[in-house]
């Protein structure tokens, strides 16, 4: 006779299951319909008669409503038979119908709280939520988490790579599937609720692929875990992040321990790089498809209402992270980011990144780090303001607040052609940028480079400079700056955008396209794609302050947080960028333009801001500057917030005694108005 093997877990929780005779009044017969004919109606009858599901005081199961997480957690409890417990959340009081239930679920691991010792008992449980649940419960069972990958159409929309991973265990035993599209694909909604038929499905289906699993022996008697895998502490060692081999299951747990020793560095979701003492941080989103897509940072950390969005590879200011987003400055814009759409780094381990210094000439450099490409690059600026030394190296997020390697402030610096209005004119006539044209190509032909190869017979910017100066006096749109935008996204004109579709300025090439010549980025002749450039996407979405899409954020290139850069491209340099090529473009031509105009003016306050026609609070509002944020330094005293960038064109006192100011006007048709000196923050050049 074989010797009987002692009983699993699983099997004795089964076996209690199906022993417990619960008394369960029957629902009325007003009432059966709701359950008859359901797509799961098999499962939510098996839930009720088990007493996992009960009803209603009037006799519904109401199958179709949202459920609670305070509800899921007691179908939990008693779909698993977990001993007693007590806890202190704030939100669920010892009187609360299911508070035991709630208690007995957060002391085995397998649901948590919220910061500030909340359960939230009343929120609706979302799939996402429901699968991270059901991957704990499988952890508890001791049953092997074991992935079946299924490539949903809406990956992006789940809040990490750990809550992929979840579903893909869960789609291992059966427990959650996908959801069909019309073309025969899948998604899964992570975000939609999860309904009290689908909770009542989820606990049918792991009970049975629990009954039918073989499970390591344990006692028949278990002691419920207190600590799960999902969250593990790391040390640095010998250059490298080791994880300790004992998890937590609550971020809370682990969150403490982290805090109260200095021996951690570093912080794991299962795999995943979830937090660090101190670091940095880079974009590093990938779609289903293994594209590289761009991080979206957003204002919120419940990712509802984005701030910018920065490409693959690109530094961001670590600011901290829990389980839920990683807090990051970019720009001078402080924000949210999911960690499905971010790696983190912890400082010791940098070997690369960011940084300014001072050339023996006396030129602004600056070093760009890719974190994923492990390449750097650099460009030249403009000459370094007196507070930077040569021979040091410093760091800014934003471009204008620059610090020393210990993190001290050491001043403010605005790149003159990075914040000029758009509005302004250059001092060029069309005979001397076409000039500057021929002068610049010649040049890179002297490179003897083969991308430059003939570039002052070939390249798509020849005899352009007067048709940009054309567009000045048409468009109210500056001539160098164009010619600066034409250089930096064409490179002089030789691009194969530029080549081959005669589109100086990359428009319409998203990342998504593969085609090198889409239809609407393809153009009869170069000077077409400027006309695009003015008419279709700087002016009326860019530059004009009454633009319905919300990106007009001043009429300059500027950088993350304000001017064309925060909306028009993820290279959060580009501003700063397509500035250093106006300035190299100044200088060869003579120069004329740098500090033309002594005075910026930057909106300071988080309100609408109205410029007038004329220097009075009584004179009619030309435009009103929506209200913007104005990054991290706009309360303090060390910086300037960067609010919507203006050029000024002289100053007046006002019939109440305060300064106005004349600036160039951001609104197409009006040359210039008068904004008030308490709204803005002046910065002045020599």
């Amino acid at each position: 006779m074989k010797s009987l093997r002692p009983m699993t877990k699983l099997a004795a929780i089964l076996s209690v299951l199906l022993l417990l005779i619960t008394f369960v009044i029957p629902p009325s017969a007003a009432h059966a319909d709701e359950l008859t004919g359901r797509t799961l109606e098999k499962e939510l009858r098996e839930m009720i008669d088990k007493g996992i599901l009960s009803g209603y005081t009037d006799g519904t199961y109401r199958p179709t409503e949202n459920v609670s997480r305070g509800q899921f957690a007691a179908f939990i409890a008693r779909a698993l038979k977990l001993p007693e417990a007590d806890g202190n959340f704030k939100d669920v009081p010892k009187t609360s119908k299911l508070a035991k239930d709630i208690y007995r679920v957060q002391k085995a691991g397998l649901m948590n709280g919220y910061s500030g010792g909340m359960f939230k008992p009343d929120a609706p449980i979302t799939r996402e939520q429901v699968s991270l649940t059901m991957t704990n419960v499988l952890n508890y069972s001791q049953m092997d988490l074991k992935e079946s990958r299924i490539d949903f159409t809406d990956l992006d929309k789940f809040q990490s790579s750990g809550s992929v991973r979840s579903v893909y265990y869960n789609i291992t035993y059966g427990i959650i599937s996908g959801i069909p599209n019309k073309d025969g694909s899948m998604r899964f909604e992570p975000k939609s609720n999860t309904t009290r038929e689908q909770a009542a499905a989820f606990i049918s289906r792991y009970l049975k692929a629990a009954e039918g699993n073989e499970l390591p022996e344990t006692p028949e008697t278990p002691e419920p875990p207190t600590q799960g895998n999902d969250f593990y502490l790391a040390t640095l060692t010998n250059g490298q992040l080791v994880k300790q081999s004992k998890g937590h299951s609550t971020y809370l747990t682990a969150a403490n321990l982290f805090n109260d020793s200095n021996n951690y560095a570093a912080m794991y979701r299962g795999n995943e790089l979830i937090r660090v003492k101190s670091g940095m941080a880079f974009g590093d989103n990938k779609t289903s498809a293994g594209k590289e897509a761009n991080t979206i940072i957003y204002f919120d950390s419940a990712f509802k209402k984005q701030a910018t969005y920065v490409q693959q590879g690109r530094e961001l200011k670590y600011l901290g992270s829990n389980d839920e987003y990683v807090k990051v400055q970019v720009g001078a814009t402080v924000g949210y980011a999911k960690h499905s759409e971010v790696d983190l780094i912890p400082i010791q381990l940098v070997t690369d990144r960011d940084k300014y210094t001072v050339s023996e000439w006396g030129t602004l450099i600056h070093y760009t780090y890719n974190y994923m490409t492990k390449k750097g690059a650099s460009y030249p600026i403009m000459p370094a303001p007196d507070f930077l030394k040569q021979g040091v190296t410093y760091y800014s997020p934003d471009g204008v607040h620059y610090m020393d390697s210990t993190g001290k402030g050491v001043g403010t610096f605005f790149p003159y052609f990075q914040f000029l209005s758009a509005r302004s004119t250059t001092s060029y006539t069309g005979a001397e940028l076409d000039s500057l044209i021929k002068k610049v190509l010649t040049e890179r032909e002297a490179l003897n480079l083969s991308k430059y190869k003939d570039a002052t017979k070939k390249s798509k910017l020849i005899g352009l400079g007067s048709f940009f100066k054309t567009l000045e006096k048409e468009r109210n749109m500056n001539a160098l700056m164009i010619l600066s935008l034409a250089v930096h996204e064409s490179d002089y004109g030789m691009s194969e955008t530029a080549q081959t579709c005669n589109n100086l300025f990359g428009l319409y090439k998203y990342d998504s396209l593969t085609k090198l010549c889409p239809d609407k980025g393809t153009f009869k002749k170069p000077s077409d794609s400027a006309v695009a450039l003015v008419d279709t996407f700087l002016n009326p979405n860019y530059i004009n302050p009454d633009s319905t899409l919300n990106r007009a954020l001043g009429a300059a290139f500027g950088n993350k947080t304000t001017g064309f850069n925060v909306n028009y491209a993820s290279d959060p340099t580009w501003g700063a960028k397509a500035g250093a090529h106006m300035y190299e473009l100044d200088k060869k031509a003579g120069g004329k333009d740098l500090y033309a105009y002594k005075q910026f003016a930057l909106t300071s306050l988080e309100i609408a801001t109205n410029v007038r026609k004329a220097p009075s609070t009584s004179a009619p509002i030309l435009f009103t500057y929506k209200p913007h944020y104005n990054g991290i330094y706009q309360d303090s005293s060390s910086g300037i917030g960067l609010g919507y960038p203006m050029t000024v064109i002289g100053s007046v006192k006002g019939d109440d005694g305060k300064t106005w100011y004349e600036v160039f006007s951001d609104k197409a048709g009006v040359d210039h108005g008068f904004i008030r000196e308490d709204v803005v923050n002046i910065i002045n050049y020599k």
